[in-house]
């Protein structure tokens, strides 16, 4: 298993905690940077990229913006932090 930054680590819990850990729902960045402390929110979608490419998450182009979602992965990885 891959190792996570600690900035990794709190932005995959505030994105399970946008999602309400529910593997359906998929949110904007904007609701995730809500969820992550201040000094974070500039490496909010660098760590969602960075997220993405280790498995943990998913995003979703849609009409407006992109959105993200949590994987079986990112899920479990979520839950046990």
């Amino acid at each position: 298993m891959t190792t996570l930054s600690p900035i990794e680590e709190a932005v995959l819990k505030a994105l399970a905690d946008a999602c309400n850990y529910s593997l359906g729902a998929h949110v904007p960045v904007q609701y995730v940077a809500k969820k992550v402390q201040m000094n974070l929110k500039g490496e909010v979608r660098k760590s969602l990229r960075k997220l993405r490419a280790k498995g943990y998450c998913q995003e979703h182009p849609t009409a407006r913006n992109t959105t993200w979602q949590l994987t079986n992965t990112g899920l479990s990885e979520a839950r046990k932090l």
